[in-house]
């Protein structure tokens, strides 16, 4: 995003000269710095010390607005990383490096998934045909064939098979009343399985009633989508109920289930201005970020800053997962959801 700013209207803001100054003409463009570091939600204000003489208007540019935005030369740090900040002039160009360092964050809990028992410390298995609220087909089961854990990893295996009035069985699990967090970073390395009508999804939702209470989708994968991940919110107000939760996704060449990807929550209290962030990245590339606003604030419509517990779940079909069916031929191979690691940090 380009701003332009007329020298001519504000000489004092932009120029850092005297009087005896203003009479020699200069021919260079000239920031007073370039280098500077500002933390996440922090801003600095660029100051050009020399400009030409002439009336040409004042372009500003960031090349990486993930990173920090420019507004008339002051500098909003959004996200880690390095962004070149220019102004241009006519043919006069000056630039200044701005560096975001990472915000320093210390493991507070991890499930490795060792061992070849699901630490109960950890986790609830959930035992239900309920369908998830979504209308979906499967059984949840505590059964091994359909949830164990081995060589280092969670597995959740779906499975075609009649089951208690089900014709397909998987699992889900939940840290409800055992671990449960507000802010920080969460990272899960996980695995889901490909095939039309798979559901799997690494979430999260706060304790009382639904919507309200408020849910984080940090990953949801539909396999009919094979090339896309998911992210979204839930609120009382903006929900799958009416249509208007707040959603984002990220799109590769190819399909997500070919291989094990890093999936990242960063959930920081009053980041921007005392908003509070959520960002999801994948594989360290931010998909989407959701903002806490002051129309949400003030209508109480931003649940996010009290306790969320996990769940961890693959469903098959539903109401987004069997949009397109379910395709019966993939059960001809194991249909696995494979989590890594599930780790949460936070700020030092």
């Amino acid at each position: 995003m380009k701003y332009i700013i007329s020298l001519l209207l504000f000489p004092v803001a932009l120029l850092a000269c005297s009087e005896d100054k203003d009479e020699v003409e200069t021919k260079n463009l000239v920031f007073e710095t370039s280098e500077i570091t500002v933390n996440v939600g922090e801003k600095e204000t660029i100051k050009i010390i020399e400009a030409p003489s002439n009336s040409e208007s004042v372009v500003w540019t960031s090349d990486n607005e993930t990173v920090a935005t420019v507004f008339f030369g002051e500098v909003t740090a959004k996200a880690s990383g390095k962004a070149t900040i220019t102004a241009t002039m006519g043919e006069y160009v000056a630039e200044c490096i701005v560096t975001v360092p990472e915000r320093e964050y210390k493991l507070v809990w991890a499930d490795e998934f060792e061992g070849t028992e699901l630490n109960s410390d950890n986790w609830s298995i959930e035992v239900n045909g309920n369908g998830g609220g979504n209308n979906e087909a499967q059984y949840y089961t505590d059964r091994y064939e359909n949830l164990r854990v081995e060589n280092g990893m969670l597995v959740i295996e779906a499975r075609k098979e009649d089951y208690e009035g089900k014709s397909y069985t998987s699992a889900r699990i939940v840290s409800k009343n055992k671990k449960d967090f507000t802010y920080g970073k969460v990272e899960a390395k996980l695995k889901v399985p490909s095939g039309r009508g798979t559901w799997p999804a690494f979430w999260m939702l706060g304790y009382g009633s639904w919507p309200s209470a408020g849910e984080i989708d940090i990953m949801e994968y539909v396999g009919y989508d094979p090339n896309t991940f998911h992210c979204a919110l839930h609120t009382a107000n903006k929900n799958g109920m009416n249509g208007q939760n707040f959603k984002g996704s990220q799109t590769f060449d190819s399909s997500v289930a070919d291989d094990f990807h890093v999936i990242t929550m960063e959930w920081v209290e009053n980041e921007i201005m005392g908003y509070d962030r959520i960002r999801i990245f994948i594989d360290g590339v931010e998909s989407k970020t959701f903002g806490e606003t002051a129309q949400l604030q003030d209508s109480g419509d931003w649940p996010f800053n009290k306790p969320f517990f996990f769940i961890i779940n693959l469903a098959i079909g539903g109401n987004w997962g069997g949009i397109e069916g379910i395709d019966d031929d993939i059960f001809d191979d194991s249909v696995l959801y494979e989590i890594d690691y599930v780790r949460v940090y936070q700020l030092q």
